[in-house]
């Protein structure tokens, strides 16, 4: 009697029986039904890539100066030009990306952003053509983040937070990849050499295809985007928005206008390309310590010395005329500089605690696009005065973020999940 109790489950098979029906879909998405850290390696090797395209530009911009004959002003729009469909659009393509399913998000953004961003460099015969191929290669990038990111989180299962990590020091190596790629293709084959840099990321793309196979299937709709909740948080994001559009103004105006600094003073070009790629890597150290930091001092102190260190340093920078300490400078500045990122997605987090993946992309999305269009700007004021005025401007913007950090509204690290 005792056996038949234990070896007859009919009511828990009652009970399971829902759970069986509603797993298929999760079965026909080959990446998630596995959870594999082989697998999320290779996405992050895919983020790697990606990111190196809408990054090779600015190591490039002197000899593209010369070529197609624009000046600093119109490279501060390319600047601006390439993080509007790459930063912009990426909230929209994510919640596309997730009512279409698909592979072709994933492998189509990173084909197109590879094949067109390399004939922008290495073929486009003018300005307005360059800005043109440079709009529609953003768009390849848009496409690939938000779905690549979501299939990771879903694929490593309860290892997110590492899985995620992954993901994301692949994008931060990528940026500090791009301008040792390209400075080496300019000066292996010249503008004709940069169509080679389109390889990695078609390559990749056909890896992903067959990584992806067979494809996610669609999400279903599921509840309300825009609840008064969602609202309410939009009111109140103008302040944050504010500080992740003047940082971004900080970091793309340098990034901008150093190379073209540089080639005044003389640098050759791979002198550049080591100069942009230290100031990358040393940031994605400085993102890992300002999360940290921020867990046991607070985020707001995290942003208001990371704004007044990102100043001293570029205003040092400036000043000091010796090579070696011009590196350790521009490290110190991207360490400073680009230590926030995980902080401001608490402040996002926090406006929208229903929607955090929304508010990812809102955050950084729209933020950093407000960023972009105070490079143009700053871009007009180096061309009318100097280089190093319109980076005397780009010290000063960062500071001007620090009234409206202290307007934010006390947000908790564990608002992150």
């Amino acid at each position: 009697m005792e056996k038949k109790e234990v070896t007859e489950p009919r009511e828990p098979m009652v009970k399971d029986e829902p759970r069986q029906s509603a797993q298929p879909p999760q079965a026909g998405a080959s990446v998630s039904a596995n959870p594999s850290i082989g697998r999320t390696l290779v996405f992050t090797v895919s983020h790697l890539i990606n990111d190196t395209y809408p990054n090779l530009y600015p190591v490039l911009l002197p000899a593209l100066m010369a070529t197609l004959n624009f000046n600093t002003a119109a490279a501060g729009l390319i600047s601006t030009v390439s993080a509007l469909s790459a930063q912009l659009l990426q909230p929209l393509m994510g919640f596309w990306a997730d009512r279409s399913g698909g592979r072709k998000f994933v492998v189509g953004g990173l084909a197109l952003g590879s094949v067109l961003a390399a004939f922008a460099f290495g073929w486009a015969p003018s300005y307005s053509i360059l800005l043109i191929l440079l709009l529609i290669s953003g768009l390849g990038n848009a496409a690939f983040h938000p779905h690549a990111a979501a299939l990771v989180s879903e694929m490593t299962g309860k290892r997110k937070g590492l899985g995620m990590s992954l993901f994301m020091i692949g994008g931060n190596f990528g940026r500090g990849l791009a301008p040792l790629l390209a400075g080496t293709a300019f000066l292996w084959g010249g503008r004709p050499g940069l169509f080679f840099l389109a390889i990695p990321g078609l390559l990749m793309a056909l890896i992903m295809a067959g990584v992806m196979s067979p494809p996610p299937p669609p999400k279903p709709r599921t509840g309300k985007i825009f609840t008064p909740e969602f609202l309410q948080g939009l009111r109140r994001a103008g302040s944050l928005l504010t500080v992740v559009a003047l940082r971004n103004m900080t970091s793309l105006a340098t990034l901008t206008l150093v190379p073209i600094l540089w080639h005044s003073l003389g640098y050759p070009l791979t002198d550049t390309a080591g100069l942009l790629s230290l100031m990358f890597i040393a940031g994605s150290f400085g993102n890992v310590a300002g999360g940290t930091l921020s867990d046991i001092i607070g985020p707001k102190p995290v942003l208001i010395s990371s704004a007044l260190l990102s100043s001293f340093w570029l205003f040092l920078f400036l000043h000091v005329h010796n090579f070696l300490l011009s590196f350790v400078l521009i490290a110190l500045l991207g360490i400073s500089l680009y230590s926030t990122s995980s902080v401001v997605m608490v402040f996002g987090q926090a406006l929208f605690p229903a929607n955090k993946g929304m508010a990812s992309g809102l955050t950084l999305g729209i933020g950093n696009t407000l960023g972009t269009f105070g490079v143009a700007v700053i871009g007009l004021i180096a061309d009318r005065y100097s280089i190093t005025a319109g980076l005397y401007v780009s010290a000063a913007a960062v500071l001007i973020s620090i009234p409206f950090v202290l307007r934010l509204k006390d947000a908790k690290p564990a608002g992150i999940q």
